[in-house]
């Protein structure tokens, strides 16, 4: 039982061709939360403009007089 199975894929296997699986997937995790940060971003400056806009137009409203509505008959 010195032998070892070998491997059913066609990369060769051992301590120095092992896959160090966190190597490979944090350029991964490190892009997903720089897009989610950036959506993040994104919400807030949106959210911020609406805002904005909103007030300046309730502003405006309360500034404007309103016409007098025309009596029911």
């Amino acid at each position: 039982m010195l032998l070892q199975p070998p491997p059913l894929s066609g990369f060769p296997t051992g301590a120095p061709y092992g896959l160090d699986m966190t190597a490979d997937f944090a350029p991964l995790f490190i892009g997903m939360w720089a897009v989610v940060g950036l959506c993040v971003l994104g919400l807030a400056i949106v959210t911020a403009i609406h805002d904005t806009r909103e007030a300046k137009r309730n502003a405006k409203q309360a500034t404007e007089p309103k016409p007098p509505l025309a009596r029911a008959a």
